[in-house]
């Protein structure tokens, strides 16, 4: 009997050994890193809106920062609309009155730091090339898509007033649009969409991890996030995803696209359109109002068979383009001529399809070439 309770008490004694020694661990690389991060100090649910679904908040921005898988690090700030906060000072240095340009679009959009985002390219371009001022208004922000344009455009138009506006659709839109946020947005009584809401896995993502914080031991924290995200938020993603993939119509190359993805196609461009009869509701004028698309690496660089990504989604864009009299420019003939037989080096790699920092600039080099030449006259 003793020798029974001697083994139990050595198998407590060791227990709790290992587990002060874990606690110990974790929160010395707590200190230090963190590796792991257990404190989750910045997840809180302020990201979450029911107008444009997820929005920038002033601080502590822990949503995607792209391009940090190659060791570039940066901070960004926005308003109390969701538009970045960028020192343009240099730019609008005697500028009297500038011409302003509202730029709606998702990552490609939102760029990295100050100096690497379209907008900034697009405005030192015109003060560089054409001595004209321009006020450059960046609402691009990760996953916004048509759906969201819808509301953040009826938001934010009669507060800035912009001369002209510019809109990049790009490849992922048409998922988000179909799989993520179909089923989120509000109507009102006349059928237009009036807010998309906030997304329940989101939702359930950030509630998960405070309350995981909640524990004081940083052992139970672990054990807490461990089983949050690899056994309750897989159920939810599974509960409230669709079958329907991203960039599958994009590298499908069958014959009827069309009718193999009517559905998806179908909303994407009812909420395009919708778009489109805001943007001519504040305009007035097809020629102030410019959809821009850019390719992804697939569309520049063929694969082990030689295809390419097809261009269901840039034709669609531009259907609705030429259906409202608005401006449209696909770039993706201006960067295969830049990028030559190297078109990889125009983007990260890796599991990041974002543009690098010279295929943005490259990017937005013809973008302000375009607008110079087709929207934007000479003072």
């Amino acid at each position: 009997m003793k020798r029974g309770f001697h083994l139990v008490g050595s198998a407590v004694l060791l227990v709790i050994s290992w587990a002060v020694i874990f606690e110990i661990g974790f929160r010395l690389q707590q200190y230090f890193g963190p590796l792991y991060d257990l404190e989750m100090a910045s997840v809180n649910l302020n990201w979450q809106s029911d107008v444009v679904n997820h929005q920038p908040t002033p601080e502590d921005q822990n949503l995607c920062i792209y391009g940090d898988s190659t060791g570039f690090s940066y901070k960004r700030s926005f308003d109390a609309n969701g538009i970045r906060i960028t020192d343009d000072t240099a730019q609008q240095a005697e500028c009297e009155n500038p011409v302003s340009v509202l730029f709606l679009g998702d990552s490609f959009m939102e760029g990295y730091d100050d100096k690497n985002t379209l907008p900034y390219h697009v405005a030192k371009y015109f003060k560089t090339e054409r001595g004209t001022c321009l006020k450059a208004y960046n609402a691009g922000y990760t996953s916004y898509s048509p759906a969201i344009f819808v509301p953040q455009a009826k938001k934010l138009l009669p507060v800035l007033r912009p001369d002209y506006i510019v809109v990049d659709v790009d490849e992922t839109d048409l998922y988000d649009d179909f799989a993520r946020y179909r089923g989120l947005i509000v109507r009102n009584e006349r059928g237009q969409n009036v807010g998309v809401k906030a997304s329940p896995i989101g939702r359930e993502c950030s509630i998960g991890l405070m309350e995981a914080r909640k524990h004081p031991l940083y052992l139970m924290r672990f054990a807490a996030r461990l089983w949050h995200s690899f056994v309750h938020m897989p159920a939810v993603v599974a509960k409230n995803r669709s079958d329907f993939t991203l960039f599958s119509y994009s590298q499908d190359q069958g014959s009827d696209l069309e009718r193999k993805y009517a559905e998806p196609l179908l909303s994407f461009r009812n909420n395009l359109q919708e778009l489109a009869e805001v943007l001519k509701d504040y305009t007035r004028d097809g020629s102030r109002v410019l959809f821009i698309s850019h390719p992804h690496l697939q569309h520049l660089k063929p694969d082990a068979k030689g295809r390419l990504w097809n261009n269901l989604i840039s034709s669609s864009v531009q259907k609705i383009c030429v259906a409202n009299s608005f401006l449209f420019f696909n770039a993706t003939e201006a960067l295969k001529k830049r990028s030559g037989s190297r078109p990889e080096r125009f983007y990260w790699g890796g599991n990041d399809m974002h543009f690098s920092h010279e295929g943005l600039a490259e990017y937005s080099a013809a973008v302000a070439a375009f607008m110079a030449s087709a929207m934007i006259p000479k003072d």
